[in-house]
């Protein structure tokens, strides 16, 4: 069946930009002459979109205007291609700030389109993104019902030919040319435009025209530009007002994480490494590296070791623009195993040690490992935490958490719980132990106790 379901985002260029909700923040045309996106607080001063700039300074002269980018549009519209990955393998991207989803080979899996469309658009809203959205039998007549604000979820043939017939035409981001043109012959609904030859369209108004007109009732091929998701993640967000304290990086950089965590979730990979670049109004510019004792890839996980890490830096300049890059990524499995409960305990102490080590340092954690000794004082030594983490230690027996670091002498006990636990072990190194560990209990504490075979007896840990 074919599908298409056109998205399309009207703010996404301002929607990038940091600011104060309160401030009338609008976007204008490379050429500074045309008002192009709207804050709310722009729009309350009675600011629209397509109005000259000078209109548009003369009812609110202290409006915040930036230029838009094109190079930095691109890469918007290539984020939310990436976003939009996780839900359709076939995107292309539409320079005009909006993406073609082929939509026919998803519905199965989703249950319809009404479920696959209700999955996007509560995405778009936890986003926070402004999306238009329409769905055709074409490519073009998704689109065009998109940008009209349509918003139909029917495939039905004549429902599609009545929803397009409506479609006023200015509405449709058409040229200053074409829209003349049809103006001139009293044309203002895509019905009427329709009823015209191709041919005819094609001559009096423009080729162009008629070629959306083909592609609209399928006679061409599909949109070209295949989206391939990247090799590397590299987002980055520009602030409107310069971020004095690094609490005001947190939450850009939570929408950053936001969008890496989805890149990562759709190539099933994780990151140890993250690294920030900081630009201000003058060079040179700040770069931090966030590095984690193990692999990670949940977003509430980063989010909050980047917290932690935030907690510890500071800033030698306000910043203007914020951006997140990975280059180095690891490949993980479809962990069906860590479900299983006995992986429990190691993912929870991979957590700890990323936390700890975010707030505090790496050279500041050190985790256990066994060294099979059966000795234990031997037992067990301290190493740097790092992505590899320890086996439980080695028992050989109902040890206590807490050793002391040397022994210290012990009387008779008076009660023994249980033992004894004969150790004897150090033939190899000329350390040989002998010793009968007991436990037992005095003054309401469970303590591990040993006798050398000298018949000394000595305190060596505590049971909790």
């Amino acid at each position: 069946m074919n599908a298409w379901l056109y998205l399309y985002f009207p703010d996404m260029y301002l929607h990038s930009l940091v600011h104060d909700s309160h401030s009338p923040v609008v976007v204008i045309t490379q050429d500074q002459q045309r008002v192009i996106q709207v804050s709310t607080a722009a729009k309350q001063r009675g600011i629209r979109s397509d109005m000259p700039l000078a209109s548009a300074l003369f009812l609110c002269p202290e409006i915040i205007c930036h230029t838009l980018n094109q190079e930095y549009a691109e890469q918007l519209l290539q984020q939310r291609a990436l976003w939009a990955y996780r839900y359709s393998a076939q995107i292309f991207p539409d320079p005009a700030e909006g993406l073609w989803l082929e939509a026919g080979s998803m519905l199965k899996l989703f249950g319809g389109i009404e479920a696959f469309v209700d999955t996007l658009r509560n995405s778009c809203e936890q986003h926070r993104w402004q999306v238009k959205y329409g769905l055709g039998l074409t490519p073009v007549s998704a689109r065009w019902q998109a940008l009209a604000g349509v918003n139909t979820l029917s495939l039905n043939p004549e429902q599609q030919n009545h929803a397009l017939q409506t479609l006023p035409l200015d509405e449709l981001h058409l040229n200053d040319m074409q829209l003349l043109a049809l103006q001139r012959l009293g044309i203002q609904r895509l019905g009427e435009l329709l009823q015209l030859p191709l041919a005819e369209t094609g001559r009096r108004i423009c080729p162009q025209l008629m070629q959306q007109l083909q592609q609209l009732h399928g006679q061409q091929k599909p949109p070209s530009g295949l989206f391939t998701p990247p090799l590397k993640f590299s987002e980055k967000v520009i602030f409107s007002h310069d971020a004095e304290h690094r609490n005001g990086l947190f939450f850009p950089l939570a929408r950053l994480l936001d969008s890496l965590c989805g890149y990562l979730h759709h190539h099933q990979l994780s990151v140890r490494w993250l690294a920030l670049r900081l630009l201000h109004r003058e060079p040179p510019e700040t770069r931090w590296l966030f590095s984690f004792a193990s692999h990670e890839y949940r977003y509430e996980e980063l989010l909050q070791l980047c917290r932690y890490q935030l907690d510890k830096q500071s800033l030698r300049a306000p910043v203007t623009e914020l951006q997140l890059s990975v280059t180095q990524f690891t490949s993980r499995q479809q962990e069906q195993a860590s479900c299983l409960a006995t992986d429990a305990p190691k993912a929870h102490s991979a957590s700890l040690i990323n936390r700890l080590q975010a707030k505090l340092s790496a050279s500041q954690v050190s985790v256990l490992q066994s060294t099979g000794d059966p000795r234990p004082e031997a037992s067990w030594q301290a190493q740097p935490a790092d992505e590899r983490l320890p086996d439980s230690l080695a028992r050989t027996g109902d040890w206590p958490i807490w050793l002391l670091p040397e022994p210290i002498p012990y009387v008779s006990p008076a009660q023994i719980i249980h033992g004894p636990m004969r150790i004897s072990s150090g033939w190899w190194d000329s350390q040989i132990t002998r010793r009968d560990y007991y436990q037992v209990m005095h003054d309401e504490q469970l303590l591990w106790v040993f006798r050398d075979d000298q018949r000394r007896w000595f305190l060596h840990g505590y049971f909790s």
